[in-house]
């Protein structure tokens, strides 16, 4: 299965982003907190997220889920220290949409690339019409 990696300044906002998702998980999977930082302060480091990357990935693939700002380059930063592997990409979705989209879609056999896919359509949700 594919792994899920989530990339926030808050450690504990990604925790909860994971916990309230994983209430959508219909099979067994790694979803990783790779926010925060090593202090208490708000922010997003490489090697936290090299961790969480590592952890979650099982060999089918990983995706990650960034807030915005420094979380964005510090996922290219830490890709790009890990030797930039296949199956391994930075999500363009809304935070919590985008990560709910991927736990309640991700299922044996789904691609990397089908799995973004999906998540990434959670930018035209329609909430109120």
């Amino acid at each position: 299965m594919i792994g899920l990696v989530v990339v926030s300044h808050n450690r504990k906002l990604a925790e909860e982003i994971i916990n309230f998702s994983n209430e959508m998980k219909q099979f067994d999977f790694p979803v990783e907190n790779g926010g925060g930082t090593s202090s208490e302060i708000y922010g997003t480091e490489p090697q936290i997220i090299i961790d969480a990357i590592k952890r979650a990935d099982k060999g089918e693939g990983v995706l990650i889920f960034v807030d915005l700002g420094s979380s964005i380059m510090n996922t290219e930063m830490a890709i790009e220290i890990l030797g930039s592997p296949e199956k391994l990409y930075i999500v363009d979705a809304p935070l919590v949409e985008g990560v709910i989209s991927a736990v309640a879609g991700n299922f044996p056999g789904i691609s990397t690339e089908e799995l973004k896919q999906i998540s990434e359509e959670s930018k035209n949700f329609i909430k109120i019409k």
